[in-house]
């Protein structure tokens, strides 16, 4: 399989080609070189060997190692870092600018909304990077601009640096010195980790000078009757950039220079949006258990009362604990990597293009690939925070920097594990939240399964919205959120599976259980559109992402299913639809998945088969911008 991911690989090839011979000519003494210096950002410094260690315990050893990121690691490769100066009396915004090397780690992007003050620092560590300073290799590092103008770089000869001394760049030149991350050379102060950390996000996987029109019934989440029976969707760079019917001429400035046009004979939705999910859960299949309690001890359906108590069940460890930890604990067998790509290919094989409750380790083998990971790094946001099991109803929490990030504008969107049972002691949960007033805007509540009408309404009352997982509550519950009442208050509700175990695959399995309940249990409480929002934009919408996808429009982000048209009712189509109905997945203009006919019409040869009963479909998981990102789907399978 071959990748052409043609944005990324000209800033590589700009880079690599303008700096790899500077490497090979630099001299093995104390000065170095600078270049490229266009602007008042500049290099710094870069510290390439920490001191190795015999132990981990303490920073009292031979080698005198430091800290350096505060992670609790000593002498560790976490903590090689490049610190990034405005030498100038202006401040300049480097939002979204670029850091490279030549050794082969993947380009990464400074966030959205980092402007430098005059004679500001910021540092960037490697473990919030993955920008290896290869000891071995020798390097150039960069910073490039948005427009992939290389304003500053500093290189380094292989073989050549010196344990726990950093590079720092002076006057065009390079000499080795003591590292002061973040902080000026003449820094004398006994040291601390520096508060002007930053993280540097991976390059989306994309082929962001893609572009090609997709021809199909387009249902753009944007009004319900707001549907085109003939319609086109232009993509370009990753953004839809027009959206007509086809009796009426193309918006203006629509290019279809060496566009290739899709005929999908399907209906176009804009892709599910997962807000709910335990990921590196989902290769687990659906738990076959027996409610371990007394029947005085069961809910009145049978079920649980409260989520601390099924992880007592005496199958749980055999069933799910040591089918997690076996796959992907490092001391087993290590294939936590493979587990998540696997699970991002379930979800897209459903149409989903972003999904939420994904580990926070490991990301570099999957992060920008197939669908989005809601808590990592998006549309040039990092503004996610998650609460699964953090006692957040408990006394000594607090939440204060979750309210503090409220009040600055810096937090999108907390997810919260809440009431999730049918007891009072679940639904006591909820009150403790609003007494601390971490029911905000923001706060999305997962599941409510306990929780009344009046406590929706205080939920509607400060605009915090709903995820449903209706599957997984009726598994373990024998009930679930009472989400007519939600909705009457006025909360906006998301429907997501919750993970492998008692959920279902994907949103679109899990919109088929959600519809059954409202048809048997809600007398159709719900209409099928409004069941669509639940998946679509509604998702969007509490993520605080309606600028970017949740819609069909112009200028929003490519992020789409197509669904094979069999129902006339746009929104049935897409409530009864099944896996092999999935006629193709992308997310920012890449194709992922999808009818083998359309994946080679849009990606050549860079995909892979899928079989499934009775059907085939191709999906393509490599990338150039991840660790091992040539592992194939089959390779994945076979373990």
């Amino acid at each position: 399989m071959r990748r052409v991911l043609v944005g990324v690989s000209l800033i590589l090839l700009f880079l690599v080609s303008t700096y790899s011979p500077v490497v090979g000519n630099l001299k093995s003494n104390n000065n170095m070189n600078t270049g490229a210096r266009d602007s008042n950002i500049v290099i710094a410094e870069l510290f390439v060997s920490p001191n190795n260690l015999v132990a981990n315990d303490t920073s009292d050893n031979v080698y005198g190692s430091v800290d350096w990121n505060g992670d609790g690691d000593y002498g560790k490769f976490s903590d090689q870092f490049i610190e990034v100066w405005n030498s100038g009396d202006t401040s300049q915004d480097v939002s979204s600018w670029l850091l490279s090397t030549t050794s082969g780690s993947p380009p990464c992007q400074l966030p959205y909304n980092t402007t430098l003050g005059a004679d500001e620092r910021i540092v960037i560590f490697r473990a919030d990077s993955d920008l290896d300073l290869s000891y071995y290799d020798g390097e150039t590092v960069s910073i490039s601009d948005t427009s992939q103008n290389v304003i500053h770089s500093m290189s380094f000869p292989a073989g050549d640096s010196s344990y726990g001394l950093s590079y720092v760049s002076d006057g065009g030149t390079v000499s080795k010195d003591n590292p002061t991350p973040g902080r000026a050379t003449d820094y004398t102060e006994p040291y601390t980790v520096p508060d002007n950390i930053v993280k540097c996000y991976k390059l989306s996987n994309t082929d962001s000078s893609r572009a090609f029109l997709l021809k199909g019934r387009v249902v753009t989440m944007d009004g319900e009757t707001n549907v085109i029976n003939n319609g086109n969707v232009m993509i370009r760079d990753g953004k839809i950039t027009g959206v007509w019917a086809s009796n009426n001429n193309p918006p203006a400035g629509v290019d279809f220079t060496d566009v290739p046009i899709v005929e999908t004979d399907g209906t176009i939705y804009p892709g599910l949006i997962d807000l709910h999910n335990h990921v590196h859960y989902n290769h687990i299949p659906l738990w076959d258990f027996e409610v371990h309690l007394s029947d005085s001890q069961k809910s009145e359906e049978g079920g649980y009362t409260n989520r601390y108590q099924w992880g007592n069940n005496w199958d749980y460890g055999p069933s799910i604990t040591w089918m997690k930890t076996n796959i992907q604990s490092s001391y087993r067998w290590d294939m936590a990597s493979e587990q998540m790509k696997y699970a991002e290919v379930q979800a897209v094989s459903g149409g989903v293009t972003a999904m939420q409750g994904s580990p926070s380790s490991g990301t570099q083998a999957w992060d920008s690939i197939l669908s989005r990971n809601v808590e990592l790094y998006n549309f040039g946001q990092d503004g996610i925070s998650t609460c699964a099991v953090c006692g957040a109803a408990d006394d000594d929490y607090t939440g204060s920097h979750l309210i503090s990030q409220s009040e600055s504008g810096t937090l999108n969107a907390w997810f919260v594990h809440l009431s999730e049972g049918v007891d009072q002691s679940s639904k006591d949960e909820f009150d403790a939240l609003w007494n601390k007033g971490l029911i905000m805007d923001e706060t999305i509540v997962i599941h409510g399964t306990a929780m009344d009408s009046s406590q929706f309404n205080q939920m509607a009352s400060v605009n915090s919205e709903l995820v449903w997982s209706p599957l997984s509550n009726l598994l373990l519950y024998g009930d679930t959120t009472d989400v007519v009442a939600a909705h009457q208050a006025g909360v906006s509700i998301s429907i997501s599976p919750d993970w492998g175990p008692s959920g279902s695959k994907n949103n679109l399995h899990e919109l088929k259980v959600a519809d059954m309940w409202n048809s048997n249990n809600l007398n159709g409480y719900f209409s099928n559109y409004q069941l669509v929002e639940m998946v679509t934009s509604n998702p969007a919408d509490a993520t605080g992402w309606a600028p970017f996808v949740g819609r069909i429009k112009a200028d929003l982000y490519a992020d789409l299913v197509v669904i094979d048209t069999f129902h006339e009712d746009p929104y049935r189509n897409l409530i009864e639809a099944i896996d092999a109905d999935v006629a193709l997945t992308v997310v920012q203009g890449k194709a992922v998945f999808g009818d083998v006919d359309i994946m080679q019409q849009l990606q050549g040869d860079d995909w892979e088969y899928v079989n499934a009963t009775n059907f085939q479909k191709a999906v393509d998981v490599t990338s150039l911008t991840e660790v091992d990102g040539s592992q194939t789907f089959a390779e994945i399978e076979a373990g």
